[in-house]
């Protein structure tokens, strides 16, 4: 008999979990498949009790799989390992095939006892956000000696954490979780609105809230454990004050500064508002707020969480891939850099100083640490700059091959550490946009680069894609002249035009 083993804290299930289970049934042709909604799970809290989740799973998977309660019942931590030998004693002449995430076959080797689990098991990757590399499974293989079978799936960024956020800011959901799990989670109150989220929203445009609600979600995305409660807080009533009247200023006992541009008061009124209108006395949440659109030198974590989260949320209109990348230092000082470029470029006259003094303290910092060791540093630039330019080459004529055109190469080493070098190019309309982004993405796979990142590639207006020291910039070219990428630094004096021979 072979049998699935789907684990996982299905807090609350979702379409994607069906899917993967329908899938799973049809490509491996299963005899049976068990879904186990865990315990304790090791790595990670879980804020609804057991029996409820195991109430939600039963409704979810009802008539398509066994729910299994044994995790729920049995003490301690639920380890996969110690589910799959129950199960194998139960049927012990059958086939197990464990069904886990991408990303959790990237982690496989911090499991608990991996290469028993190997033994155990076939192990079946259900791809979520993006495609599991070839280079993950052989490891897994190679390492645990396991047999690793990938899902026929398309990737999807449903996932449970977004889905209780929703469900905490009053959003619809019936297009993610089944109909009766849905009835049954706005029945009971779970995952309830909370107080401040439903006040806030009178205080917002909805286009506002819609993007407040990304902010919290990626504030929590950055936290650990101890920090969420407080980086909800912040993130949520970050912009609260953006659309109080000037009029009503005083009523906060706020007066603006002469040299403060209009564009960051929100955020120094934002304070005042949150203290007085929704009742906040924490001086870390408060200051989180403040300085979330200048920065200010020496922040602390609070603060770096608010200010990265407000500029890489999911409905941000830019690429977010470059700005996304390293620890949370290297992603704040990322955005940092870019937000004061694009504000120099826009609003030219009217930086806020504060925004100076923070640029000007974070890069003193960094350029300090930077070329510390020079001579090191040095070498290692030398040695990996061959590869850069011929990477960059290759980049510029499987883009001429697609007939890109106006092909840019801008050289930002030293002046941005998102990159070395952006290649941009543009196509006369999106389906061309596509084509060149699909050819140049085919061919730098078959030549063993694959991108870190890629965004924009389904609508196809900019498309941007991240292979660690080039990034690419795909264009429609209307949008090519909005956004000016070519003249961001140093006027385009770091910019060379690549000729087709």
């Amino acid at each position: 008999m072979k049998i699935g083993i789907f684990g996982g804290t299905f807090n609350p299930p979702h379409v994607s979990h069906l899917n993967i289970v329908r899938q799973a049934l049809n490509q491996l042709s299963l005899d049976k498949m068990i879904v186990v909604p865990c315990g304790i799970p090791p790595h990670k809290p879980c804020e609804v009790d057991g029996r409820t989740r195991l109430t939600l799973t039963q409704l979810a998977f009802d008539g398509l799989a066994e729910v299994s309660d044994y995790e729920l019942n049995k003490a301690g931590k639920s380890y996969t390992v110690e589910t799959l030998r129950y199960f194998k004693d139960l049927y012990p002449n059958s086939e197990l095939y464990l069904i886990i995430g991408g990303d959790s076959l990237v982690n496989f080797g911090k499991w608990y006892r991996p290469k028993e689990i190997a033994t155990l098991a076939t192990l079946v990757v259900a791809d979520r956000k993006r495609k599991t590399s070839i280079r993950t499974v052989n490891r897994i293989e190679r390492d645990f000696g396991a047999k690793v079978v990938r899902l026929e799936l398309k990737p999807t960024a449903v996932n449970s954490t977004e889905i209780r956020l929703r469900y905490q800011f009053g959003m619809d959901n019936t297009d993610v979780v089944p109909q009766s799990v849905n009835q049954y989670i706005l029945q009971r109150g779970l995952y309830g609105e909370h107080r401040e989220i439903a006040k806030l929203r009178s205080y917002l445009k909805s286009e506002r809230f819609s993007h407040t609600f990304y902010v919290v979600k990626r504030g929590l995305e950055l936290a650990a454990d101890g920090e969420k409660d407080k980086v909800f807080t912040a993130c949520l009533l970050h912009d609260c004050a953006k659309y109080i009247s000037p009029a009503d200023y005083a009523k906060y006992g706020f007066v603006q500064p002469h040299d403060m541009p209009d564009s960051v008061v929100h955020s120094f009124l934002g304070r005042e508002v949150a203290k007085q209108d929704f009742g906040v006395t924490d001086g870390e949440i408060l200051d989180a707020i403040t300085y979330h659109t200048t920065g200010r030198p020496n922040m602390s974590r609070l603060e770096k969480i608010v200010y990265v989260a407000d500029k890489t949320e999911d409905s941000r209109s830019y690429p977010l891939a470059h700005l996304k990348k390293g620890s949370l230092d290297d992603m704040f000082i990322a955005c940092l850099k870019e937000a004061y470029e694009v504000c120099l470029e826009r609003h030219c006259d009217s930086v806020c100083p504060l925004s100076e003094q923070t640029i000007d303290y974070y890069c003193n910092a960094e350029e300090s640490i930077k070329y510390s060791g020079s001579d090191t540093i040095q070498m290692e630039k030398d040695m990996t700059k061959t590869t850069t330019n011929e990477t960059v080459k290759s980049i510029c004529e499987l883009l001429a091959a697609k007939q890109a055109t106006d092909i840019k190469i801008v050289e930002i080493a030293g002046l941005s550490n998102i990159a070395d070098y952006f290649v941009i190019c543009s196509g006369r309309s999106m389906p061309q946009v596509k084509a060149i982004f699909d050819h140049l993405e085919e061919q730098m796979e078959k030549s063993g680069k694959l991108a870190l990142r890629k965004e924009g590639h389904t609508e196809g207006r900019w498309i941007a894609v991240d292979y660690g020291d080039v990034i690419v910039h795909i264009f429609h070219k209307d949008t090519r002249e909005i956004y000016a990428l070519d003249t961001l630094w140093n006027n385009g004096s770091n910019v060379t035009d690549y000729n087709v021979d």
